[in-house]
């Protein structure tokens, strides 16, 4: 019984709405996911159970769209617009994603209003660029996205290029804010009604501190990369069993980096607390630190360099994350019953003595609820349900 189990939600947005429709999902709403009658992108995207399955096994489509329902629906068509008629009047919130290349029926940006769905519907419209403005045309990616925002300026060696964030950062940074701007507009509707919703990639990017914190007022319009290289131990170091990232920048840090190595007469140089004569003897620092380092276990480092102040972990790959005891004991990682098989996906993101939320169904097959939804709750036919797989509309 999550708190969000009187709300009925319509998720008609793609790729960039799954999270937010997945959090809504998570915490107990009915969601209808309506895909195009060839399916999600994130079907057809890695990582897969099985190569043999191929869309039908993907984990990552699996992950966004556990606990939602499953229709089919081509909604950039004119003549979609009947069903979605039937559809608005069941649901008290809707997700969508109207651009010029992928119009929803009904869906008028300009006002922006939705014509079929209910007066106190609220519709969350998440676009890389708003509904409104120059850009909001433009075709994006979560890479582009990114790029765009101004953060991966900050990201990687000053020296080489900048580094793209992983996965799909931004657009479910977004689809967090979405979600919950649902949420507290379902609940003030009954003081303002229904409303649009309007969300944009590009202004999530804007809500960082990379944005206030990086940027010399003195010297407006004179950026840099953040330097994360240069002042050793500062950065990542192979182990003997891997890399090891260390961020030491302070007097006092420094003190707790070579206790954390025992105190190596060859670093005992007072001169080398200071973290700008540290910059200026780089190379050979690096040389005396790397097989101190080498010989140690990261385990070893980590638990050592926490009980002494030393900030430190290790830099872990996704194979290493899901085998973590952390994980494990808190039980990220849940085994769900796959169309093609057993498989365990990141769910439980929120842990409280009374659940907030709860792991009900697998990702649903494509088109698995249509007869659910279509003939069952809105009352069209099966003869009819047929002629529109026929006319591939769903």
């Amino acid at each position: 019984m999550g708190p969000a189990r009187p709300v009925r939600v319509l998720d008609l947005s793609g790729p960039i709405g799954a999270y937010c429709s997945k959090l809504l999902a998570d915490l107990g709403a009915d969601v209808v996911l309506a895909e195009p009658p060839i399916g999600d992108d994130l079907r057809r995207r890695p990582p897969f159970a099985s190569a043999e399955d191929g869309a039908r096994a993907s984990l990552l489509f699996a992950s966004y769209h556990a606990n939602k329902r499953g229709i089919t629906l081509d909604c950039t068509r004119d003549e979609s617009l009947p069903l979605l008629e039937a559809l608005g009047q069941h649901f008290d919130a809707v997700i969508a994603s109207p651009t010029a290349r992928r119009p929803v029926a009904g869906f008028d940006r300009d006002t922006p209003s939705v014509s079929w769905a209910k007066p106190d519907a609220i519709v969350a419209a998440i676009t890389p660029f708003g509904l409104t403005g120059p850009w909001r045309d433009l075709r994006m990616t979560p890479f582009l996205s990114f790029a765009m925002s101004g953060g991966m300026h900050w990201v990687g060696d000053p020296n080489g290029p900048p580094h793209a964030a992983p996965c799909r950062l931004l657009w479910d940074e977004a689809g967090t804010y979405a979600a919950f701007g649902i949420l507290a507009a379902v609940s003030a509707r009954d003081r303002v009604g229904g409303q649009v919703l309007d969300l944009s990639v590009h202004e999530v990017g804007a809500a960082k501190d990379f944005l206030l914190e990086r940027y010399d007022v003195g010297r407006p319009g004179e950026w840099g990369r953040a330097v994360t290289v240069g002042y050793p131990p500062t950065g990542v170091w192979e182990c003997a069993d891997g890399p090891f990232a260390v961020a030491v920048y302070q007097e006092h840090q420094w003190a707790a980096f070579l206790a954390m190595l025992g105190d190596p007469q060859e670093l005992s140089d007072p001169i080398y607390a200071d973290p700008v004569i540290r910059r200026q003897v780089y190379d050979m620092l690096k040389e005396l630190i790397a097989p101190l380092m080498a010989k140690r276990s990261r385990l070893e480092l980590f638990r050592l360099g926490q009980e002494l102040g030393v900030p430190c972990a290790p830099y872990n790959t996704p194979g290493d994350f899901v085998a973590d005891i952390q994980a494990e004991a808190r039980e990220i990682f849940v085994a769900a019953e796959a169309p093609t098989g057993p498989v365990r996906i990141p769910w439980r993101w929120c842990h409280a003595a009374a659940p907030l939320i709860e792991l009900r169904r697998f990702a649903p097959e494509l088109g698995a609820h249509n007869q659910d939804v279509y003939v069952d709750e809105l009352g069209f036919s099966a003869d009819e349900l047929r002629l529109w797989e026929k006319q591939g509309l769903v």
